[in-house]
């Protein structure tokens, strides 16, 4: 056999082992050897990028499809690429160049569909591509779960409609074999995290303060299913007995790590932000699982949970039907919010005006007929905004309700984002998706939150019945959350 081709053979099993780096190394061995095999050069874009060397596959990548044009692979990592540094316009490109050479292609169209959906916010859009590979059987799954979160935002499938769609979903699309029956421990428990939003998010925000006094009484084994290192990142670190470092691991893999654990009880505080961690709680790795805050928007459709973590207002007893999971009603409220510094000093700053605030997704025609008639302007305050495309959406839900935009404000950073918000009386509450961590955020600063009610069945649909009540805080709620891992099998 040509050494190369011995060579090859090596890389693509340590890929197949999961062992990027070696594999990377190969690659590159190989390239050098045959420097305008492009498919080669995919590879090792491939290889380097799940060994979180993101420049290192950029060049490869690049060097993919400078030999091969058509090389679609190579585009999609590159889009990968792009999305994850923060340049989703560069995706954007990448994903249209696949287009113009074949325009039925299911993963730049999927790719299109993401983009449109988690990062520019139009939700209707990223539904209208999804449908259009519905008919493919390799990305009909992938189809069909955009089409039901987009319907989240839209409102296009009535709440009972949309529930059944997710539990048919997941019994279909995650559910895996179930893992080896495991027995809690007495004494001090395994409690374990994972999410791919462990960073300044909601998960940090609303959750943190728990872990943080459990973590003296609990060994905190976390699994960290995203890519971006900050702050709050650093403090989910300190506090962990054990981290993994996951966010590559496919759903079988994922499992087998969960299950050498040896975890009493996971949190998932991913949700459907997380479908690959989903489908490996499906097989029940730890000997409890529940699913609180992170992509909490409606029921995972799983029957692996032993408990949905809400309150009275967020998932009250008559939405029982809605979930797959067994209710955890929290006393006082679900979750209890750790506000950041400039919180307190951002205040008591004059306000005036009305915002409208997060993620212009939730801004679709169902927000209209629910507009507070009394606002005809409002700023806009989210990073999303820089993108011409998700202005231009925004104004176009606004203008025919004659409401106006005073300014549009895309704010650098958390502490920028709260010092915007902080200089209105109030924001708009949207809907059918409402306003949570944005709306906790506003109630701390002095801002009004006024709009729709958020009254429909639906999780997603019911944040500021909560946190109007509680404004996020609950100073029980780390001695509740501590007796559900204390009970019993």
């Amino acid at each position: 056999m040509d050494p190369i081709d011995t060579l090859l053979t090596d890389a693509q099993a340590r890929r197949d082992a999961g062992d990027w780096p070696a594999a990377a190394a190969l690659f590159a061995r190989a390239a050098e050897a045959r420097p305008a095999d492009a498919a080669i050069w995919q590879n090792l874009a491939l290889a380097r990028y799940a060994a979180g060397e993101r420049r290192g596959a950029t060049e490869a990548a690049a060097r993919a499809v400078a030999i091969q044009p058509t090389l679609w692979q190579a585009r999609a990592l590159l889009a990968r690429v792009a999305r994850d540094g923060g340049q989703p316009v560069e995706a954007e490109r990448q994903w249209q160049a696949v287009l113009a050479h074949d325009p039925a292609s299911a993963p730049a169209l999927m790719g299109l569909a993401d983009l449109h959906l988690n990062v520019f916010g139009d939700a209707a859009r990223a539904a209208a591509l999804a449908g259009r590979v519905a008919q493919d059987p390799d990305w009909a799954s992938d189809a069909e779960l955009t089409r039901l979160m987009a319907a989240l935002y839209t409102g296009a499938l009535a709440p009972v409609a949309l529930s059944e769609g997710l539990r048919t979903f997941a019994r279909t699309h995650l559910q895996r074999p179930a893992a080896p029956v495991r027995v809690l421990r007495s004494g001090r428990r395994r409690v374990g995290l994972i999410s791919p939003l462990l960073s300044a998010s909601p998960v940090y925000f609303l959750t943190f303060s728990t872990w943080a006094a459990l973590a003296a009484t609990h060994d905190l084994v976390i699994f960290q299913r995203g890519t971006r290192d900050d702050a709050a990142t650093a403090q989910f670190r300190a506090l962990a007995g054990e981290w993994h470092d996951v966010a590559h691991v496919p759903p079988e893999a994922l499992t087998d790590r969960l299950v050498a654990a040896e975890l009493d009880v996971v949190f998932d505080l991913g949700g459907w932000s997380d479908v690959g961690a989903l489908s490996a709680l499906s097989a029940r790795p730890a000997a409890r699982a529940f699913t609180w805050i992170g992509g909490q928007s409606a029921t995972t459709g799983l029957d692996a949970f032993d408990g949905w973590i809400g309150d009275k207002w967020q998932s009250p007893a008559t939405s029982r039907a809605l979930y797959a999971e067994p209710l955890v009603e929290i006393d006082r409220g679900y979750c209890d919010y750790t506000p950041p510094a400039a919180i307190a000093r951002l205040r008591d700053l004059p306000k005036q005006g009305v915002a409208l605030v997060g993620n212009p997704v939730k801004v679709t025609d169902a927000l209209r007929p629910l507009w507070p008639e009394d606002v005809r302007e409002v700023t806009l305050i989210d990073r999303r905004y820089a993108y011409g495309a998700t202005l231009e959406r925004v104004r176009r839900v606004l203008e025919p309700i004659g409401v106006s935009i005073a300014a549009v404000v895309t704010p650098d950073g958390h502490d920028a984002y709260l010092a915007a918000v902080a200089r209105h009386r109030a924001i708009v509450n949207t809907a059918p998706y409402a306003a949570g961590l944005t709306a906790v955020e506003a109630y701390h600063l002095g801002v009004r939150v006024i709009g729709p009610p958020s009254g429909g069945p639906l999780f997603a649909q019911r944040h500021v019945l909560s946190h109007a009540r509680t404004r996020g805080r609950n100073p029980t709620l780390a001695r509740q959350i501590a007796a559900l891992i204390a009970q019993p099998a």
